[in-house]
């Protein structure tokens, strides 16, 4: 627990460091106070991927959890293959770097956790993952992998008889409850959803048991805004496309900043003042 100062979590940065470094001045983050948590996906697609991990690695207020997009550059290690997948997927920075400096970013992409509980000061336990938990996972499954990375990810099964390969594979390339939370948004006329559907929804959308909030990146909503759902909130907002915004978040506030690139392609922030969480929509709520 922070009990000093503030913590910041901030959504996929894919390499863009000048708009992470806007949003920390206009919070006036505190480096001797504050922490700063990045939810994966720090690299490709920007400029400043090797720079970003580098932070990491020596900034003691910067953490981060691993992306698909780390697990990427981990996988580009075994095979050629597997290098080829990556930089298809904008790890051709990675190609300029020696094989020494590239295991090198290897092993400190290994030390990444996969997930985080992170305590406030109100008592509120938020938890922070890449991408998303597995429908009918319990944050305790999500801690017991946690622990068990290092030793053999996946070898173990979960409390509830579920496979531990298959909660990595949600935590870093899942995408099922933001597209059924999209889908809630969009919703014109709820009652006229069949059973079938409000069932498929409801079951989506339920709440992860024993923790108070999840905040995920990985998938953006259409409208460059955060997006909340039971007790999801999604903050990846498209950082690397053409209309993208990076957006940093205060758990224990629920308040959130955004910068994007302006016309002249310099970081611009959107508000100083930030805006609040926005509200969690509930399918019981639409459809009562």
């Amino acid at each position: 627990m922070n009990r000093d100062g503030r913590d910041f979590v901030v959504g996929d940065v894919h390499g863009h460091a000048a708009l992470l470094d806007g949003l920390l001045a206009a919070v006036h983050f505190e480096p001797s106070r504050d922490r700063l948590i990045a939810l994966g996906d720090l690299i490709d697609r920007g400029p400043d991927s090797l720079e970003l991990l580098q932070r990491v690695a020596t900034l003691p207020w910067f953490h981060s959890l691993r992306g698909n997009h780390e697990a990427l550059l981990q996988d580009s290690m075994h095979d050629v293959t597997s290098a080829l997948l990556w930089h298809r997927n904008g790890g051709q920075w990675g190609q300029a770097l020696a094989d020494a400096e590239l295991r090198a970013l290897a092993r400190c992409v290994d030390g990444l956790p996969l997930a985080m509980t992170l305590p406030l000061r109100d008592g509120r336990r938020i938890g922070l993952v890449h991408a998303e938990v597995p429908i009918g996972a319990a944050w305790s499954d999500v801690e017991a992998l946690n622990r068990d990375l290092p030793r053999a990810p996946r070898a173990a099964g979960l409390s509830n008889g579920g496979d531990a390969e298959a909660l990595q594979d949600s935590l870093l390339w899942g995408r099922r409850r933001i597209s059924a939370c999209e889908r809630l948004h969009r919703l014109l006329a709820p009652q006229a959803l069949t059973d079938t559907l409000q069932a498929r929804l409801s079951r989506a959308l339920q709440p992860v048991p024993g923790i108070d909030q999840i905040i995920a990146g990985h998938s953006y909503a259409h409208d460059r805004r955060p997006l909340a759902c039971g007790n999801l909130l999604f903050i990846d907002t498209g950082v690397f496309e053409h209309d993208g915004r990076l957006t940093l978040f205060e758990p224990l506030r629920q308040h959130y900043w955004q910068a994007r690139y302006g016309f002249d392609g310099r970081p611009q922030l959107l508000r100083h003042e930030g805006e609040p969480a926005p509200p969690a929509a509930w399918l019981p709520q639409l459809v009562a």
